[in-house]
């Protein structure tokens, strides 16, 4: 298993971004760590990329500066983050942990799991059809590959196969009935993982990846370290999927739909698509797709051994995998109503 980095390894290298002071790490995330950073008036946001993940950390680090100078020079009022240089002038610090690199901290913002609210939705939604309209002329050749079929469920199902060929008997047991819901809707889902225009993605558009401003009337999204040549349902369907669900991601009882919130967030979203009106069609079933293909990778990952999602207990993906697979055939039932609240004006 990977070493993670300590809070004493994160001072260590604030000091290259010419930063000291107090370091506390920032919960959530499933993946990399994060440490806040404040110093001689300044506040940054630390970050070692996960190199068990992500196998080629200097392309993600590629990829984040092209997508913030491209977001700073289309919207430079837009409140996005930037990169801090180090002393050498990079952005970005390698050790023997792996790479860093150091973002300034957004005051007054606010992260939330769910929206809370329809108006919230609505605005959450909108931030990231705004980010998808301003990466819309944004060559996604550029962009390095980091995490090739990372959206492609057909790519996910057969990682799938091979865990379940080789995982130990007790976990499939413990598996069945999730094993067997896949089985039923593994063929219902597949499509082309070309289908869409190719352009640049966010990647992993769930709610929590969006900063609002103190009193909700605004936000933006964070995270970019998926962001990757895609097409326009694989965020649309994360987005869907995270905003409108009930209970939170390990809740096995969740996996149900707030139909206000799904209305809220696919007309905030469809605000901003007047650069794809072509692509609507594929974007109602996307949620649902979205949604068993993030269920058949918790799945994976708990046959796996647990090695993926950082987990706090021992049946923690078993229960994120429920609350998606659930999810997926509630959105499944209503990708009409999505289409509906697409076209209706």
């Amino acid at each position: 298993m990977i070493h993670r980095p300590s809070v004493e390894t994160a001072g260590t290298i604030a000091r290259h971004f010419g930063i000291e002071g107090n370091v506390d790490p920032v919960a959530g995330g499933h993946i990399n760590e994060s440490f806040r950073v404040e110093g001689g008036g300044r506040t940054l946001l630390l970050q070692w990329i996960n190199p068990e993940v992500f196998s080629r950390p200097d392309f993600v680090a590629d990829n984040v500066e092209c997508v913030l100078d491209h977001l700073a020079g289309k919207d430079p009022e837009g409140g996005w983050p930037t990169l801090a240089k180090a002393a050498d002038g990079s952005r970005r610090v390698q050790d023997e942990h792996g790479l860093w690199r150091a973002l300034t901290w957004l005051p007054d913002r606010v992260q939330l799991e769910r929206p809370g609210s329809p108006a919230t939705a609505e605005i959450g939604a909108r931030a990231f059809g705004h980010f998808a309209a301003l990466l819309s002329d944004l060559d996604p050749t550029r962009l390095k590959p980091i995490m090739p079929g990372f959206h492609d469920l057909a790519t996910r199902l057969t990682a799938f196969d091979t865990a379940l060929a080789k995982a130990p008997e007790q976990r499939r047991e413990q598996a069945a009935a999730l094993l067997e819901m896949v089985a039923v809707d593994r063929e219902a889902h597949r499509i082309p993982s070309a289908t869409g225009t190719q352009r640049v993605i966010h990647g992993d558009t769930k709610f929590a990846n969006l900063l609002f401003k103190a009193d909700r009337s605004a936000a933006i999204a964070v995270d970019y370290d998926t962001v990757m040549p895609g097409a326009l349902w694989m965020d649309f369907g994360d987005l869907l999927r995270s905003a409108a669900s009930i209970g939170a991601e390990d809740d096995p009882h969740g996996g149900r739909i707030q139909d206000d919130m799904l209305r809220a967030a696919t007309q905030g979203y469809r605000e901003t698509l007047a650069h794809a009106w072509a692509e609507a069609p594929s974007l109602a079933p996307a949620p649902a797709r979205m949604a068993f293909m993030l269920g058949v990778r918790f799945l994976t990952d708990f046959l796996n051994g647990d090695r993926y999602f950082r987990v706090q207990g021992p049946r923690q993906n078993l229960d994120r995998a429920q609350h998606q697979l659930g999810l997926a055939l509630e959105l499944a039932a209503r990708a009409d109503s999505i289409m509906e609240a697409l076209l209706s004006p």
